[in-house]
């Protein structure tokens, strides 16, 4: 439960010019809008409406006559974590919530008189109000901060310690108490920063100049926390591949530049609740993913495959393996998608193996195709003089499920990793639901996101799930001399994703079999029994996207949470996860028609987790 803090001596300074009439009838409007809750815990002095856990994200673009992408950035940050949110460009509407994320500026200008008292009333209520864009004067005592200076030129963010606030939660490895925001041996400039002298906020970042770029102010009994950084730059930009060099290695390290600030909003989220109710990023809410996957790229890959997949079945696991339908001789390669490898992926399949696409080319210029003709077929395709991405995309899914028995293609991965501007549009044009072609270090987050259509920030999202990669074994970086090693490392990376109910994702090229089956074995047999869920690239990509349909309402009726679906099941392999609190006795969740499903509840790490009982 949070503390209440001291209402600030002197009122808002706009505040002191609004007719107490306006005053009055805004705060009626509040309190009118938190009556009849019977919900005590966190959040408004238990004076809430009975439903919880739903935070409202206050669109404020085109208040200002912008059109920017912070709602979108902060409600896809939201969906990421599994965390109902409403969108609304209304702030009555939003303060009905017990957290609100004000998403672009609240500038001077931004709220009439009587929201701006509304919205300070019902901080002072109670409310948990973030902010990620730029803050007016007036709006200076309400989060206890002094005027901002508008930066390009910072590139470090330095976190206080996770016991100084519960918004630092997750924050407690060193890659996440220090995260960049771009390389300054490769750029002059980077995104924009608002960093803020704190005056009665306590500071709980600053940046390289000493100034603070996230803190909190006590206000009443609520809390106001100001981010001077947008979430369209921390978490969007980085996801488009715009990160400005910010990572500290490409591949194979733990990476959480962008998660730091998803896991903010999780931390704040889950202190505004009592308790919070959300949706696990994690099959059958265990403690975290490793999806396996082969790139078979090469005329060596094809045999070897089917020593990985009965491996894999050995273990009771099984992988994707991205073909590359290579059918031309080239200066790279000979033709290798002929009838004796495809039987070899076909035997690989038998033994449990999911197969995707790794283009028709592989080709290192893949970045740089044009989009072509949504109608190309292998028969009219010239990958040698005319290459498409539409081309890659279609003509290699049209071998692979002409090819293989029951073969349906969902999954894709670029050749050598090279995105395309509009590969977001073009998969989904293709009939494709999954993609796994960015690196997790590259776009500094270790969750699965939906792709944007294009690679940029506006472009809107498409319909499919990207899944960054997290470690690779290519280039040198795994070795027969090394690979124990690199495991091992490997292992802390999982770990660390795992106490943030993160994901891992595992390239191996089955160039050989030898020391690269070893290591993954290893890997496997060091992860056996400790609760981790393993498998493909596209099972994940499904449950992603069936948890992103599966809608849900909590509220506590007495000492009972209640979770009503948006469905009449709680499919096998979602969880329900729940804060542990000594106000709830007993949970129930039920189908929207109402039924009382039949749900089974393990505890850890002071969480619940509710599945329909005897899933898998």
């Amino acid at each position: 439960m949070r503390r209440a803090g001291r209402f600030p001596a002197m009122r808002l300074a706009l505040a002191l010019s609004l007719a107490l009439a306006a005053a009055a009838t805004a705060s009626a409007q509040v309190s009118a809008g938190q009556a009849g809750a019977g919900q005590a815990g966190a959040g408004l002095s238990g004076a809430r409406l009975g439903r919880l856990s739903r935070v409202a994200v206050l669109d404020l673009d085109a208040r200002n006559g912008e059109a920017g992408t912070e709602a979108l950035a902060v409600k896809r940050c939201l969906d990421i974590l599994g965390i109902a949110c409403l969108v609304t460009a209304d702030p009555a509407e939003a303060t009905r919530e017990a957290m609100v994320c004000a998403a672009g500026g609240l500038w001077n200008g931004t709220l009439t008189s009587r929201e701006f008292y509304g919205l300070a009333s019902w901080v002072e209520s109670g409310g948990i109000l973030l902010s990620s864009g730029g803050l007016g004067s007036k709006y200076f005592p309400l989060f206890g901060i002094g005027q901002p200076v508008d930066s390009r030129k910072r590139f470090r963010v330095r976190f206080e310690a996770p016991g100084t606030d519960p918004s630092l939660a997750y924050l407690d490895r060193p890659e996440e108490r220090e995260t960049r925001l771009g390389d300054e041996k490769l750029f002059k400039e980077v995104v924009w920063t608002r960093s803020f002298p704190v005056k009665g906020a306590r500071s709980l970042a600053r940046t390289e100049d000493g100034l603070s770029l996230f803190s909190v102010a006590d206000y009443g009994k609520g809390r106001a926390y100001a981010l001077g950084l947008s979430f369209t730059d921390a978490v969007l930009l980085p996801q488009v591949g715009g990160d400005y060099e910010a990572q500290r290695s490409w591949i194979n390290g733990f990476e959480p530049g962008a998660d730091v600030f998803i896991l903010l909003l999780k931390a704040i989220f889950e202190d505004s609740f009592g308790p919070f109710v959300y949706l696990s990023a994690v099959p059958e809410g265990r403690k975290t993913a490793l999806l396996l996957s082969h790139d078979v790229d090469a005329q060596s890959s094809f045999a070897h495959s089917v020593d990985f997949a009965a491996m894999e079945r050995r273990r009771g696991a099984r992988s994707t393996f991205f073909v590359t339908t290579k059918y031309f001789a080239d200066e790279t390669d000979a033709a290798y998608w002929d009838p004796a490898r495809a039987a070899l992926i076909r035997k690989a399949k038998e033994l449990g193996g999911d197969v995707g696409s790794h283009s028709v080319a592989h080709s290192r210029r893949f970045g740089d195709f044009p989009s072509g003709d949504a109608a190309v077929r292998k028969a009219d395709y010239d990958p040698v003089r005319s290459p498409t991405v539409l081309g890659e995309l279609l003509v290699s899914k049209e071998l692979l499920d002409g090819g293989l028995p029951g073969q349906r293609t969902r999954a894709f991965r670029a050749g050598e990793l090279r995105i395309p501007r509009g590969l977001g549009s073009a998969l989904e044009l293709a009939g494709y639901r999954y993609d796994s072609s960015y690196s997790a270090n590259d776009t500094m987050t270790n969750f699965a996101y939906r792709m944007m259509r294009d690679r940029s920030p506006g472009s809107g999202e498409s319909g499919i799930v990207e899944i960054p990669v997290t470690f690779d074994d290519s280039q040198g970086l795994l070795t027969a001399s090394n690979w124990r090693s690199v495991v091992a490392a490997w292992l802390d990376v999982v770990w660390a994703n795992a106490a943030n109910e993160a994901i891992s994702v595992l390239l191996i090229h089955p160039t050989v079999a030898g020391y690269k089956l070893e290591a993954e074995e290893l890997l496997l047999e060091s992860l056996e029994g400790k609760g981790i869920w393993i498998g493909d690239v596209s099972s994940y990509g499904a449950f992603w996207n069936e948890r992103a349909a599966l809608g849900y309402e909590a509220r506590l009726e007495g000492d009972r949470l209640v979770v009503r679906l948006g469905g009449e099941s709680l499919p096998p392999g979602q969880c329900l996860v729940a804060g542990r609190t000594p106000l709830v006795k007993s949970v129930e969740v039920r189908g929207s028609g109402g039924a009382v499903l039949d749900c089974e509840t393990t505890e850890r790490d002071g969480k619940l987790f509710i599945r329909a009982r005897g899933a898998k």
